[in-house]
């Protein structure tokens, strides 16, 4: 059997290894703007890139079964095998995506796919995405939105990752039986505000300090990927030229608030009228 060769684009990343990944001032393709000050990671990005074809063969295989698999007694062990191998495989995608993102954001290399958006569709969308692994600790997801249609001008598919990623450490630390609330409203300065707020424990002061430092929560933490989500959260808001920050109330709550503003990240002078 032959080994399997590199596809282009993996080849193209290695290839840059020892060298920052840069783009022109101003540079924009299939209607893409980016937010450069280095370089991601191409080694990094191409194993995430040649991880991700198996990794769907396995899950398209795997729910192939699943669906021609007939749902009786007989069948019952297989099923279960199969449901857990989705699990798996989707836990595994879930991974491999921050890995990509973290790379990113790390190097100072996000690209954005801008457009304008309705805020509090995507604070619908982000509870609804949520509901599920909510319900599992009786946890109710309660969203708060203007009775207007208030739009901002982002990456919606990285604001709706980012947003995601907080409302999955709410609800990691919330009580049971208790609610989180999702909350989109205007702010200063021609912001909107997504605020996250869950009635836990509370954050101790040396993880409020360390909070989005994925090193300190990986010198810590027995899994991989650990401290993972808060820190992309961060990088995509900075990327937008927002903000993520958060209060803790001990045994209260804690806010987390993701700032953006409406009309995009501002043009550095050299990019102006590019």
């Amino acid at each position: 059997m032959q080994p399997r060769t590199a596809s282009p684009r993996a080849r193209r990343a290695r290839a840059k290894i020892g060298g920052s990944v840069r783009a022109a001032p101003g540079a924009r393709a299939n209607g893409k703007s980016k937010v450069l000050s280095g370089g991601s990671d191409p080694l990094l990005l191409a194993i995430c890139h040649d991880l991700r074809a198996p990794l769907a063969a396995v899950t398209m295989g795997a729910n192939f079964v699943l669906q021609t698999t007939p749902n009786d007694q007989a069948n019952a062990r297989t099923l279960r095998i199969l449901e857990a191998m989705l699990r798996s495989c989707a836990q595994m995608e879930r991974l491999v995506r921050n890995f990509a993102d973290f790379s990113e954001i790390d190097g100072g290399s996000v690209s954005l796919r801008m457009g304008t958006h309705d805020a509090g569709d995507m604070i619908e969308l982000t509870a609804d995405a949520a509901r599920e692994s909510a319900q599992v600790k009786d946890v109710a997801l309660d969203v708060h939105k203007p009775s207007v249609s208030m739009t901002v001008r982002c990456d919606r598919e990285r604001v709706l990752r980012a947003l995601g990623h907080i409302v999955e450490n709410a609800v990691r630390f919330a009580p049971e039986g208790s609610a989180i609330e999702l909350t989109v409203a205007p702010a200063q300065g021609g912001a909107v505000d997504f605020a996250v707020k869950d009635h836990g424990p509370g954050l101790a002061p040396d993880m409020q300090k360390n909070l989005f430092d994925r090193g300190w929560h990986a010198a810590r933490a027995k899994r991989a990927g650990a401290g993972f989500g808060l820190a992309i959260a961060r990088g995509f808001a900075n990327a937008h030229g927002g903000n993520l920050s958060v209060t803790s109330r001990a045994n209260k709550e804690t806010v987390f608030t993701f700032s953006l503003p409406i009309r995009g990240p501002k043009q550095s002078p050299s990019r102006r009228g590019a």
